[in-house]
């Protein structure tokens, strides 16, 4: 994280010095609405109605501050000196460096969120999660496309409560039926844009809505009926129209507060790509929660809005006017204009032109003057910037405790592996190995046949080692104790591993984050499938290890396995390997009986480093199988996709966007 930090560091330093140098001040984006005027034409409403509006910008004289650019005067001649176009260039190139580096450190942001993953279900996670996809969305969906576009037409769209009469004053806006209105509405229907033509090439790419594929049809959709489940949708339906000024865009967005969810998802997603939004409400419907929650999260993000209070019988107007321009007042949005549009009869399925005359002609105003468009598109742009950190904050600190839970899990992992290890190696060479089953196969190996009586000093006469000599002495087969001794040693290995992922389990499950991730993976509970296979090969290969280690050994021409044969040499050695030092002292024991084996065989200077390579080769090959699920158990958090240092990084980016403004 050091190097990061430092990157990001130099980045800071590197937007300040560059700042101080040219002695420039970034107006563009970082000039709040308070400092603007809108046109006069956007300051009228409709019936008394209020609108946006803001005090004029103060002059430098005024507040004390210096000039951000200095403007030249012009020779008299008409022609620009050299340093008019020095002082031109540097200041255009100056806009379009910190344009394009706000740009970059959005999107770095947003590739940032984007990979960001919260698997875990740790407390208030869901809420993080959607603030996660609140926050993509709102750089997906309008913060990085209108930076991209800054001179994009401006889009607005229309929301509301179901019933509010949206699709019809689009309809009206037209003059003409682009989208569908009705009580039977078509609930997996894409949503409708309308622009002019002028604008298609503004809205064909993927710039605006990225997730929604593009289709084109000047006709509304058929009507079909409400379906509760419909699925989410996933096309935007363009339309053109010269009906529409050029410059405007508008969005006929699904009820907000629709029975059908996928339809309330899609609302709130085209609100947040809105410039403006246009909010319509009734007089019977304007005091309902979801619509405020929507209002409320539009006041946070600082979106511009207009509200349209349609259908309003004219003996209640005025009141109901009065009323809603007092709650809106209330809750931060009294420069927001209001239009009204009474109950009326409508005239072929469109509203009376001089009733949406006012709607109409504010929004051609917005998108014909550029300085009133400017103070919309500002205003959201700066909003939704000035949101980005909070949104930031929880994500950021979400990430944090995904990646602490992460450590304790793998850290609970590698403890229980580690003790594993030590347990495992203990037990393997602890002497358990050596009883019951092999117990009783050592002693049939060991009591049939001639060998083991003519290599035992002392055991035999010397007639009788003289007869063995001439005579080959009859061996018992040693494969029925290779077979008893690998069951064994299997058994072990599976027992420990068993009672590893049952520590694991016990210290997942009294974590916050164990009981989900263990119902998630279940499979790290178990042996895994296969596990079984993979051990019997390793004993055999570790058999085959021992064979290699007797065929070293200088013998009487019998590859160093002597009158027991290979395998019979691998079987005590086996034996051996298991039985712990100090039950080799023990007379009659198989330990001592295998030791005074070997040392015939292969004298004494030779059986303790045999022994101990045998000893070795299995508790290598017993711990790179354990080794092998510690990695399995850990591969499954590494999956999570969870890394140390998100939330972290998450801030200094949003820090950067900040600083780029």
């Amino acid at each position: 994280m050091h190097s990061v930090h430092e990157e990001y560091r130099a980045r800071l330093w590197h937007y300040r010095l560059v700042k101080a140098g040219l002695g420039l001040r970034q107006e563009r984006l970082h000039r709040g609405p308070e400092e603007v005027k809108v046109d006069p034409h956007a300051d009228a409403a409709v019936n008394g109605g209020s609108a946006i509006s803001a005090p004029a910008a103060a002059t430098p004289e005024q507040n004390g501050r210096p000039t951000p650019r200095a403007r030249r005067v012009a020779a008299p001649s008409g022609v620009p000196t050299a340093a008019d176009l020095a002082a031109a260039h540097a200041a255009v190139e100056w806009d379009q460096y910190e344009e394009r580096d706000l740009l970059g450190a959005a999107d770095s942001l947003r590739s940032d969120v984007a990979s960001l993953a919260l698997p875990l279900q740790l407390p208030d996670v869901e809420y993080a999660r959607a603030e996660r996809e609140e926050l993509l969305g709102q750089l997906d969906d309008y913060l990085l496309p209108r930076l991209r576009r800054l001179d994009a037409p401006l889009l607005a769209v229309v929301g509301g409560s179901t019933g509010a009469g949206k699709s019809t004053l689009v309809n009206s806006i037209a003059r003409r039926e682009v989208t569908r209105s009705g009580v039977l509405r078509p609930t997996t229907r894409s949503p409708v844009l309308v622009h002019h033509p002028y604008d298609s090439g503004a809205f064909l790419s993927q710039r605006v809505l990225p997730g929604l594929t593009r289709v084109t049809s000047e006709a509304p959709e058929p009507a079909q009926p409400i379906d509760v489940d419909a699925p989410p949708v996933t096309a935007l339906r363009l339309v053109p129209h010269d009906g529409i000024t050029a410059g405007l865009a508008i969005i006929d967005a699904p009820d907000i507060d629709s029975v059908v969810e996928a339809n309330r998802d899609l609302a709130v997603q085209l609100l947040s790509a809105a410039d403006l939004w246009v909010f319509v409400t009734t007089a019977t419907r304007y005091s309902d929660n979801v619509p405020w929650q929507m209002l409320r999260q539009a006041v946070e993000r600082g979106v511009a809005v207009a509200v349209v209070l349609d259908r309003v019988p004219l003996e209640v107007m005025q009141e109901v006017r009065t009323h809603l321009a007092t709650l809106l007042r209330d809750r931060g949005l009294g420069t927001s204009p209001m239009f009204t549009i009474p109950e009326t009869t409508l005239e072929d399925g469109y509203l009376p032109v001089g009733l949406v005359a006012p709607l109409a002609g504010w929004l051609r105003r917005l998108a014909l003057d550029a300085r009133s468009r400017d103070v919309v598109v500002r205003r959201t742009l700066i909003g939704v910037l000035d949101s980005l950190h909070e949104r930031v904050r929880v994500v950021a600190a979400a990430a944090d405790a995904q990646s602490a839970a992460e450590a304790h899990l793998r850290a609970d992992v590698d403890n229980c592996y580690d003790a594993a290890h030590e347990e495992l190696r203990r037990t393997l060479l602890g002497g358990g190995v050596v009883r019951g089953e092999v117990q009783a196969r050592w002693n049939e190996f060991v009591g049939s046949g001639d060998v083991f009586r003519s290599l035992e000093p002392g055991s035999t006469s010397w007639r009788e080692r003289l007869r063995t000599r001439v005579r080959p002495p009859r061996v018992a087969p040693a494969q029925p104790l290779l077979d008893a001794l690998q069951q064994g040693l299997e058994g072990v290995v599976l027992s420990r591993l068993h009672s590893t992922s049952q520590g694991i389990t016990g210290q997942w499950a009294g974590r916050t984050a164990g009981p989900g991730l263990l119902a998630a993976t279940p499979e790290l509970t178990t042996v895994p499938p296969g596990f079984g296979e993979r051990l019997a090969r390793t004993l055999r290969e570790w058999r085959a290890t021992l064979a290699d280690l007797v065929q070293e050994q200088p013998g009487d021409g019998r590859g160093g396995a002597g009158p027991l044969g290979v395998d019979g040499a691998v079987a005590v050695l086996g034996v051996l390997a298991v039985t712990p030092p100090t039950a080799v002292s023990e007379p009659g024991s198989p330990g001592f009986v295998a030791t005074g084996v070997l040392t015939a065989l292969y004298g004494a200077d030779v059986v303790e480093p045999l022994v101990g390579a045998a000893r070795a080769d299995l508790v290598q090959r017993a711990g790179e199988l354990l080794e092998s699920e510690r990695e399995r158990a850990l591969g499954a958090l590494d999956a999570l996709g969870i890394r140390p240092g998100r939330g972290e990084m998450l801030l200094a980016k949003a820090a950067i966007v900040e600083e780029a403004r």
